[in-house]
């Protein structure tokens, strides 16, 4: 069967793309100098700079990759030790990662509706606005894996081998950022060699999966390990010492229960992320009075992506969609591993999975209610109710729901943890 049409042309998808992206800057760069610097962002400076100067892990998160510490570090000499500087990449990745949501969506489902609602799913997340305007790399996760993604999308309709040469190094950022990145990488490698091998059994086709497994094995293992550089450098760690800090990273990243007591008082289940409301608090002392944090994702489009990526399989399997069926995958096999942790793990790691959720639920949004007059107009009013309910969420997660009445007592569940 036919995909779902697209019927808005390349020019206006993309100015309406770029609005959607206007909205997402000014949601995360508003009132960002007046917040002061929590502990992690403050500590995010001193290990970029031990790690850039020395060669060592550093004070903050040390269990994850380094990428976070090159990116600082240089940010910070271009924008002269500024808040912009500290935290800009921040703010760019999470901008960026909207575009190309709605990119990535068009070109699995041929929808510019899907793509434009996926895009604005992830512009309004409470969540995705709170990291990206912290220091810290969670948002750095989905804008790799993103353009990744494209890539190997790009690559498959036959675009030349510069897109997949861009994936590789994209997934190899994005691994060098947080390793969760290596489960959609695997799912894509799998995904290209599994088309590769069904369609071209020639000698032309092993040579391409010998080139899949160049640039999206052996690319993002040379970006990872590059990421490196000053431990090699400035600290002279040898190889075998380097392959040591790794066992020693991976060691703590498994067995990880957080900085802190309170830590565990935050909802740490990634099985709760999309079944009920759930939420992260970060804790600012400074201007006087304690900062609450308060990021809850906006449950009418969370709780709706369990049901959406189940639509979304029997859609693809009913017509045969392979790009349907690799989105379901890439959805799936970066979930699971989270749901069968036996450590804590915390609701920005749903990052790891975020954009493939908003896709799903956005094409299953729109493939659902369209067509009859009817079920636009119920489309319509449930777009209206998640901007309703984003614009109270979006204070408490910039940290001006004590300058409204009406969201302190939701604050005030929260305020003994800023005492502790």
């Amino acid at each position: 069967m036919k995909m779902a049409e697209d019927r808005l042309s390349d020019n206006k998808f993309l100015l309406l793309l770029l609005l959607i992206t206007v909205c997402a800057l000014f949601l995360r760069i508003y009132g960002l100098s007046a917040v002061p610097l929590s502990s992690d962002d403050l500590q995010v400076i001193s290990t970029a700079s031990t790690y850039m100067e020395r060669g060592h892990f550093g004070q903050t998160m040390w269990q994850h990759p380094k990428l976070r510490n090159i990116l600082v570090y240089w940010s910070l000499q271009l924008f002269s030790g500024s808040v912009w500087g500290l935290k800009g990449v921040s703010l760019a990745c999470g901008v960026l990662a909207v575009p190309m949501v709605g990119l990535v969506t068009r070109r699995i489902f041929n929808s510019t509706a899907a793509a434009l609602l996926a895009a604005f799913f992830m512009a309004v997340d409470p969540l995705h606005i709170d990291f990206s305007r912290q220091a810290v790399q969670e948002v750095y996760m989905p804008f790799f894996t993103i353009v990744g993604i494209y890539g190997v999308l790009r690559y498959e309709t036959g675009k030349g081998p510069f897109w997949l040469l861009l994936s590789g190094l994209c997934f190899g950022l994005g691994v060098a950022a947080k390793w969760y990145v290596a489960f959609p990488l695997a799912v894509a490698l799998a995904f290209l060699a599994w088309n590769c091998l069904k369609e071209r059994r020639t000698g032309a086709g092993w040579a391409e999966a010998l080139f899949l497994f160049s640039v999206l094995v052996i690319l993002p293992l040379t970006v990872y390990l590059l990421s490196y550089y000053p431990c090699f450098l400035r600290s002279g760690s040898s190889l075998s010492e380097w392959l040591y800090g790794q066992r020693l990273m991976h060691a703590e990243t498994v067995t990880h229960a957080g900085f802190s007591p309170y830590d565990m008082e935050l909802d740490h289940s990634p099985s709760h992320w999309f079944v009920k409301p759930v939420a992260y608090a970060d804790f600012i002392l400074g201007s006087g009075r304690p900062w609450v944090l308060l990021a809850i994702p906006n449950p009418l489009v969370w709780l709706l992506t369990l049901p959406a990526v189940g639509y979304l399989v029997y859609r693809g399997l009913r017509e045969r969609q392979g790009g349907w069926l690799f989105l379901a995958a890439l959805f799936g096999f970066s979930y699971l591993p989270l749901l069968v942790s036996s450590r804590p793990i915390w609701v920005h790691t749903s990052f790891a999975v975020l954009p493939f959720a908003f896709m799903a639920t956005a094409f299953s949004l729109t493939d659902l209610l369209k067509e009859k007059r009817e079920r636009k107009i119920a489309l319509a009013a449930y777009l209206v109710l998640v901007v309703i309910v984003s614009v109270p969420l979006y204070f408490l997660a910039t940290g001006k729901g004590e300058d409204i009445p009406l969201l302190r007592p939701v604050m005030e569940l929260y305020r003994p943890a800023a005492e502790k």
